[in-house]
């Protein structure tokens, strides 16, 4: 019988930081779909919803509106809860399928997922709250099996820049089957290699002197999307709907919609409405919406002795175990033309970065405005004006709940009610 799935946010969400401040982890991505798409392609489902910290339910409607938030229509079946820091699924689905009692599916001491068998909950409302399920969880713990899974999870940022190139292959390799032909436009004097590889979506534009190379691997260019001239795209590489790509050099990255992407990108994943319009290196990062680099900028991703790069997450430093690791940038954070970012820093939402120089601080504070030696605090309300403006401009004006959100981080404030822990 189809399983219900609830994909649900656990305490680990602070790892993600500042991805993570106006999100849950599975709305993020490493590939072409984002994880709580990905999840659900390995069961037979009926029903999809999704598990939040309250303090962003309203904005994940917003976002994702096809999936119920924080309720849970449990059906006749059973009810799989899955942790939405999903990495690798292994043999988590063959294991449910095969589960004869509810059972709680671990990998070294961190719950991946809870089944929750018909017997167990069925004296449970058809429709219901994630915390009443953690409540049936802890009342029937005598109950509730205990396995091992080779399914791995997620645990900061760079992880998902670490597997770009997999993902990408994986989400291409599963989603071309079912995909119409490719309808996009060609114009005469752009080059495609590797052809059979390439997959243009309605509504694609390629004009002449644009290069896609897929001999790396699969690109994806989604729907209504221009590759301007002098743009040069290598793969494995995914670009959203309603972007643009502009002269430069794109290569093993994850761009999102409504972007406009140029200079160098290497290994990068943009979340959604990302201007890099001009010149300057962006690479082995993660960057979150409606971020604006000014003319040149740049980050580093490599240190010149070649050790590991170390990042300040919540003010705790972690070594990375990784050579290359760039910058990972909260949502409405704006930089300067010429600025210039140190090797693994964090900045956070609504920062305003300006110039020029190096800002060689491993981790900036939500709501800063300057530069290293120089910062400040975001005034709240200049701050919020200029996300509007932004927002406009690409018109998607900011919603209420979006603003009331960015006000609590400006506070200072990061409620963790309604995280689910097993």
């Amino acid at each position: 019988m189809p399983l219900t799935i609830c994909i649900y946010e656990d305490h680990r969400h602070g790892q993600f930081e500042p991805l993570s401040r106006l999100r849950p982890v599975y709305l993020m991505r490493s590939g072409i779909m984002s994880l709580h798409q990905r999840a659900g392609c390995f069961f037979d489902t009926v029903h999809v919803c999704l598990a939040s910290r309250k303090v962003l339910a309203p904005v994940i409607g917003e976002q994702a509106r096809d999936y119920p938030v924080n309720i849970v229509k449990r059906g006749e079946g059973d009810v799989l809860f899955l942790n939405g820091r999903m990495r690798d699924i292994g043999d988590l689905p063959q294991l449910v399928s095969e589960a004869q009692l509810s059972t709680r599916f671990s990998n070294g001491g961190e719950t991946v997922a809870v089944l929750f068998k018909r017997d167990t909950i069925n004296s449970m409302p058809s429709i219901v709250t994630p915390e009443q399920f953690v409540e049936r969880f802890n009342s029937a713990a005598d109950n509730i099996a205990d396995q091992e899974t080779k399914a791995a999870l997620y645990d900061f940022c760079w992880d998902f820049v670490e597997d770009i190139d997999t993902m990408i292959r994986a989400d291409y390799d599963r989603l071309r089957p079912s995909l119409p032909p490719s309808a996009g436009t060609t114009a005469q004097g752009a080059w495609l290699v590797n052809e059979g590889d390439i997959y243009l979506a309605q509504g694609v534009s390629v004009a002449p002197g644009a290069l896609l190379d897929a001999s790396g691997g699969p690109i994806f260019i989604d729907t209504q999307t221009r590759i301007e001239s002098q743009a040069a795209i290598y793969g494995p590489t995914y670009v959203g709907p309603n972007s643009r790509i502009v002269a430069g050099k794109i290569e093993a990255s994850s761009i999102g919609h409504t972007c406009r992407a140029g200079g160098e990108i290497e290994a990068s994943i943009f979340q959604s409405y990302v201007n890099k319009y001009h010149a300057g290196f962006i690479g082995h990062s993660y960057v979150g919406s409606w971020v604006n680099f000014g003319a040149m900028t740049t980050n580093s991703d490599l240190k010149n002795n070649y050790s590991n790069v170390k990042v300040t997450v919540g003010g705790k430093v972690i070594d990375t175990g990784s050579l290359k690791v760039g910058s990972f940038i909260g949502d409405h954070t704006k930089f300067g033309i010429g600025s210039l970012l140190t090797t693994g820093i964090c900045t956070g939402v609504c920062c305003n970065i300006f110039g020029g120089g190096v800002t060689s601080d491993r981790e900036v504070p939500s709501f800063s405005w300057g530069n290293s030696g120089n910062w400040q605090p975001y005034d709240l309300e200049r701050a919020i004006l200029t996300v509007r403006r932004s927002c406009e401009r690409r018109n998607a004006p900011l919603s209420s709940h979006e603003e009331h959100l960015l006000q609590l981080i400006a506070e200072g404030k990061s409620p963790d009610e309604g995280i689910i822990s097993f």
